[in-house]
């Protein structure tokens, strides 16, 4: 019988919950957890202390020491928020993982613009904004209306759309004022040119694409589809497979591919986002690691799992890989808290949705009571799972899932407006 291999597993809030994490990995790998200290990774080391061995990261030096007694054979994380760490350790560990050069344009926004418009792959029109008086250059240089952002960011956090530069300058002078207005500590944001979607109907108007890695091979396991952002850029979903056609979903795989490769990744997996734009595809990020849901989604349709894959790929072992996925449609369609800060008082209609041939779940994030604090980062609240013989059936029943749900909210008094109860539908509850 051979001897088990060993996996250093990053681990941070983000793709992958520890449980999906044991389900990928505990059955034939033996897992050393490296957490850099926060409140999540406080909260989850005693879950994580039962499928493997948990050492905390003052440095990544002091970690890699710890860690070499362990014999790794590979490095990997689920989260954009453990790149970095990974980066480091694989560096210090002597094992492959993604270079300093890669993790730069992977992670930081403006590199990446950077980079794919010196490699002639996409220009979306971008500026930094490392100061407050780099704000008129920004404006000049992207017009308005346009997208501010953390140049280190994800999950939608401190992401604003901007039509007026008076406006767009105090709010960036509150957000250079934050100490982490994204993942990393640091203000620094970027202006992005705001790329208007063509009409897409009921479905949204860009898509994500999953891809597998391995020596520098490229391979779409799947074109995933997006149910409409709420504002200003809040998910509300996804589903596979998309609702493209042959020849659009070529258009964004070959831009998916040609900004994988400009960026250097060589193995491990990628979520690369396109906006779907009337005058074609235009890139929206490439993140070097799974996407969020994408694995549960891969469990159902393909019965692969991409948690299992990865930690393959990362000990240099080959794996074999499915066709781009076309079949049934499998969805996760999520609600997201109101901007304003607001109390649940009670959401109705989960026993008639439960009931909607198709749905096959419905799993709460928040109970009556909850407070939440307001903001434009996506906060689910909950998520109905199922699935549809194809799209047009999709987007029925998922019109059926919006109308059907309720939720009602107690908003305290503002400068605006006084203490008041309301309550929205799901499909009106991404304009509060």
């Amino acid at each position: 019988m051979s001897e088990r291999p060993t996996l250093v597993v990053v681990y941070d809030d983000g793709a992958a919950h520890p449980g999906d994490i044991a389900v990928g990995l505990a059955g034939w790998a033996n897992c050393v957890f490296v957490l850099e200290p926060n409140e999540h990774t406080r909260t989850m080391e005693p879950l994580l202390s039962q499928f493997g061995s948990v050492l905390w990261a003052e440095s990544p030096a002091l970690a890699a020491d710890a860690v070499r007694a362990h014999r790794p054979g590979g490095v990997v994380t689920y989260t954009e928020r453990g790149l970095g760490l990974a980066v480091e350790l694989a560096h210090e560990l002597g094992l492959p993982f993604h270079d300093r050069r890669t993790l730069g344009v992977l992670t930081d926004k403006w590199q990446q613009r950077a980079a794919l418009r010196d490699a002639g792959v996409d220009a979306v029109r971008c500026h930094r904004v490392d100061v407050e008086s780099d704000w008129p250059a920004a404006v000049a240089a992207t017009g308005l209306p346009a997208v501010l952002k953390p140049a280190h960011g994800g999950g939608s956090r401190n992401t604003f759309y901007i039509d007026d530069a008076t406006a767009g300058l105090e709010l960036t002078r509150t957000l250079l004022a934050q100490d982490r207005p994204g993942l990393m500590a640091g203000g620094t944001l970027v202006l992005e040119e705001y790329l208007t979607g063509r009409d897409c109907g009921p479905f949204g108007d860009y898509v994500s694409i999953e891809s597998v890695v391995q020596h520098g091979h490229i391979h779409d396991l799947a074109v995933t589809g997006k149910f409409p952002m709420v504002p200003p850029f809040r998910e509300t979903g996804r589903f596979w497979p998309s609702p493209l056609g042959p020849d659009e979903d070529e258009q964004v795989r070959t831009l998916a591919r040609q900004a994988v490769e400009a960026l250097g990744v060589v193995a491990g997996l990628t979520h690369t986002e396109v906006k779907l734009t009337p005058q074609g595809p235009r890139l929206i990020e490439v993140n070097g690691r799974l996407g969020g849901g994408i694995n549960e989604l891969a469990r159902r349709a393909l019965g692969l799992d991409l948690i299992e894959l990865a930690g393959h790929i990362a000990l240099g072992e080959s794996v074999s890989t499915p066709t781009v996925y076309q079949g049934t449609a499998y969805f996760q369609l999520f609600h997201p808290a109101p901007r304003l800060p607001a109390t649940l008082v009670a959401v109705d209609g989960v026993d008639a949705v439960k009931q909607l041939p198709g749905v096959t779940l419905h799993r709460p994030y928040a109970r009556p009571g909850t407070l939440f604090p307001g903001g434009v980062e996506t906060r689910e609240m909950d998520i109905v799972m199922g699935k549809a013989r194809d799209i047009g059936e999709l987007a029925v029943l998922a019109a059926k899932v919006e109308s059907t749900l309720r939720y009602r909210f107690d908003f305290p008094a503002s400068p605006d407006a006084p203490a008041h109860t309301r309550t929205v539908t799901a499909a009106e509850l991404g304009q509060l």
